[in-house]
């Protein structure tokens, strides 16, 4: 199971741009970090199948 400890800024009353950036740049690393860990989950569910079939 993934954890994740990102931090996503608030949206600001006025739109700003470098608010706007922050935003999208904390979602992609959390899509980066969901892709990381779901490979691995996947990789260790697949030794531990593999484990226990051979």
């Amino acid at each position: 199971m993934a954890k994740l400890t990102n931090y996503i800024p608030e949206p600001k009353p006025e739109y700003e741009v470098e608010n706007q950036r922050q935003i999208v740049e904390s979602l992609t690393t959390m899509k980066q970090q969901l892709n990381f860990s779901f490979q691995e989950d996947m990789k260790n569910d697949q030794e531990a199948l593999n484990y226990f079939l051979f």
